[in-house]
């Protein structure tokens, strides 16, 4: 049977359609869960039972390979001996539910010390040390993603779309070269401490879903844009380059790809800048955007 594409946004009553059915396929209890985070995809969280659920925005034939990839990544690092966030693979994966595909994984409750830089540093290290996984890897292209989002938006003004549309356009072409010029290996793709967590004293690097085949640079500038957009200290980020060995900001790629980092960043922003504190952030980030501004702040939301 064909799959069932779900044209509605991805929100707070939309994911819990789906979280709820697909709870009730694979006999979970979702009447407790919570939100723990609402962007490309929603994530919640099942205490009582031990899990965390992913409710991915569709269940198209992209969306399909990525949740496929995600799952064969995280069993890849598992058999790595990484630290990686585990799967309940006693539950089917992934489910259809509502349009949406669903997976579950381990929950890992909230530690009482938070993972910081260094640790994100030394597990990207460590990735990008590991071998090329036995199957095939997506490379590195972060504009159809970026386009899907523009194409879809909804409640965004019309120049805002066109601005960030023609900014994609403009930056491609740098972008292509870098990467024909530098294939790389394996990256995370969304490197970040919010996809890091605390397991019995370990940290974890969690969320798969960009994993690709691409320059590992492209792993670390988050970060070293940390310091200009969120306030990152320039002493923390000099610990951070310590522990990986390297500082991005003296490879001569890093201007090009920053700037499609913070496209990327602004068009995820966009799919919730509707009202409240994200369209305020959105309209931050578009400003600073128009005017070249680098050191304009940003906020994390």
């Amino acid at each position: 049977m064909d799959a069932v594409v779900n044209h509605e946004g991805l929100t707070e009553a939309s994911g819990a359609r789906a979280l709820a059915s697909a709870c009730s396929q694979v006999g979970l209890e979702s009447q407790s869960a919570d939100l723990l985070r609402l962007g490309e995809n929603a994530i919640y969280a099942l205490p009582s039972e031990g899990v965390a659920v992913r409710v991915a925005r569709a269940d198209t034939e992209d969306i399909k390979r990525k949740v496929v990839k995600e799952l064969a990544i995280s069993r890849w690092l598992t058999s790595q001996g990484f630290p990686a966030v585990r799967l309940c693979d006693e539950l089917p994966q992934p489910v259809q539910a509502e349009g949406r595909l669903v997976t579950f994984w381990e929950y890992v409750p909230p530690s009482q010390v938070a993972p910081d830089l260094m640790d994100l540093a030394g597990l990207l290290r460590d990735l990008h040390a590991l071998p090329r996984p036995d199957f095939p890897l997506p490379v590195l292209d972060p504009f159809p993603i970026m386009r899907r989002r523009l194409t879809l938006a909804q409640g965004i003004e019309r120049q805002d779309v066109e601005f960030l549309t023609e900014a994609c356009d403009r930056s491609e072409a740098a972008f292509r070269s870098i990467m024909a010029d530098d294939a790389g290996g394996l990256i995370h793709g969304d490197a970040h401490r919010g996809n890091l967590l605390a397991r019995d004293g370990q940290v974890l690097l969690i969320d798969y879903e960009a994993v690709a085949s691409g320059p590992r640079a492209w792993d670390l500038i988050p970060t070293a844009i940390a310091v200009d957009r969120f306030g990152l200290p320039p002493t923390d980020y000099a610990a951070f380059c310590r522990t990986y060995d390297w500082d991005v900001i003296d490879w001569h790629g890093y201007g090009a790809l920053r700037t499609v980092r913070e496209l990327g960043m602004t068009t995820w922003l966009m799919q919730n800048a509707h009202s409240g504190p994200a369209a305020a952030e959105f309209a931050i980030r578009m400003d600073s955007l128009r005017k070249e501004d680098r050191e304009r702040r940003w906020h994390a939301l």
